[in-house]
Formats: structure tokens, sequence, C-alpha cells
């Protein structure tokens, strides 16, 4: 059975019209970077709740999640209009396996997100984790629009830390920029263009890790089972974790 806590909003930062992040105060159980929760609001007579990855790491003591405001949508209009101090319902107990306890060794791991997917990377490159366990961290971030790269501060401090570990790439879709690539993430892994700009090689050694768009997911899987890459099992570990609580 769920278990449900008040949280406080503190802050409802909007990047753009629509795509905002929600920091909130609750005391929710010890949880694992890379689970997601749920956050509900009481509509009429309805409790409404929706699925959303932590992007803030266990430690912090201010959640933090990335969502999308749907004009139409019965949640995200009202998270939208969520202001300081105002109440929201956290589930107390973070849940889902997209963490590193999951994820076989390997040399290298690519993080592959698109939207407000980037969080639940975000929470575990916040921790210590993947920067001892592997030699090489490759985040890549797809998105429509050059405004929806969101958390570059954080990125460039990333970058500092970890330089001789730490690769980011992103690619917008809809436009040209400079300093972005301009394709989806299947083809910029079939194309080999990440491989090249990145030096890193796809092989045995690497570990996938890919949340967003399910259509991106089910796509860029095929590509990395053409470079003989598997899905990771319990039962038979491989190379290729997804993230499918979105769909």
């Amino acid at each position: 059975m769920e278990e449900w806590l008040e949280g406080e909003v503190l802050k409802n930062v909007k990047w753009t019209k629509n795509l905002a992040s929600l920091k909130i105060k609750a005391k929710i159980n010890n949880h694992q970077a890379g689970q997601f929760t749920r956050i509900g609001l009481k509509v009429n007579d309805d409790f409404i709740t929706r699925s959303y990855s932590y992007a803030s790491a266990p430690k912090d003591e201010i959640l933090e999640i990335i969502y999308v405001n749907i004009p139409n949508g019965k949640l995200s209009p009202r998270l939208h209009n969520l202001e300081i101090g105002d109440k929201v319902s956290v589930m107390q107990q973070a849940i889902g396996y997209f963490t590193l306890d999951e994820i076989p060794d390997g040399e290298n791991l690519w993080m592959l997100a698109t939207g407000t997917a980037l969080g639940v990377f975000l929470a575990i490159l916040k921790t210590s984790i993947p920067w001892k366990r592997f030699k090489k961290v490759i985040l890549i971030h797809s998105v429509r629009y050059a405004e929806e790269l969101i958390y570059q501060d954080l990125i460039a401090e990333m970058k500092q830390r970890y330089p001789d570990q730490f690769i980011y790439r992103n690619s917008v879709t809809r436009g040209k920029v400079k300093g972005s690539f301009n394709f989806r993430i299947p083809e910029g892994l079939s194309s080999k263009k990440f491989q090249e700009s990145t030096q890193i090689e796809i092989n045995e050694d690497s570990q996938f890790m890919i949340c967003g768009n399910p259509e991106m997911i089910k796509e860029t899987t095929e590509v990395l089972k053409s470079f003989g890459l598997n899905k990771n099992r319990r039962a038979k570990p491989g190379n290729i974790t997804v993230e499918r609580y979105w769909v």
C-alpha cells in the first residue's frame, strides 16, 4: 500500500513556458538515486497522481523533480500554478530499479536522455557511485529546442569536478544550435557521430542507461543490439538498461 506525506513547495522554477522544476520539502524514506516517486494533488473529489524521477540526490534535503506542463492535463497545470508554501502530496517511499545497483560492471557508462528524463541522470551523477565504478561517464541529452537544455550550470560544475571522466553532449532536433548536434539519439549512435565526438567506442565494456521518450528507447535499443549488445536482466546481465515508467 502506498503511503503519502505532505510536502511543502519551496520553489517552482520555470525554465520555459511549460518546462519547470519543483523543489519540495518532505521527509521521505531513504532511497537510491535513479528511483522515482509519485506526486499528487486533490482535485475536487479525486486524488490525481503522476510519476516523476527525482532529480535530487538521496542525500539532498530538498526534493526536486522536473515536469512539463500539459495545458489540458489533469495534474501538471495545477503543479505549474503552485507557489512557495503550497502543499503537495509525495509518496513516502521512492520506487523503481533504474539504479546503479542494477547495472553490471563495465568501463564506460552511457546515459541517454530525452527531455525531462535528464533529471534521473542528474540524481545519479550527484552521487559518488558512477565516478568510482566507471572510467568514463557520458551523458547525452536530446531536446527539441535549445531553451530546453536546462541545468547547464550544474553540468558545467560536473565537468570541472570530473574533467577526465565526464563527457556531455546534447542534441537539439528542431533547429541548429552552435555546439549541439541536430539529430535524434538513435541516429547519433547508428551514424557513430556520438562515438566519434566522444572518442569512445561501443563494445562489450559499455553500459547504457536509457530514459525518456518510449520511441527513442525502442529505436536506441535496436541500434545498440546491432553493435552486439543485449538487454540487461537480473537473470541474464547485459549492457542495455531502460526506464519505462513514463510509458
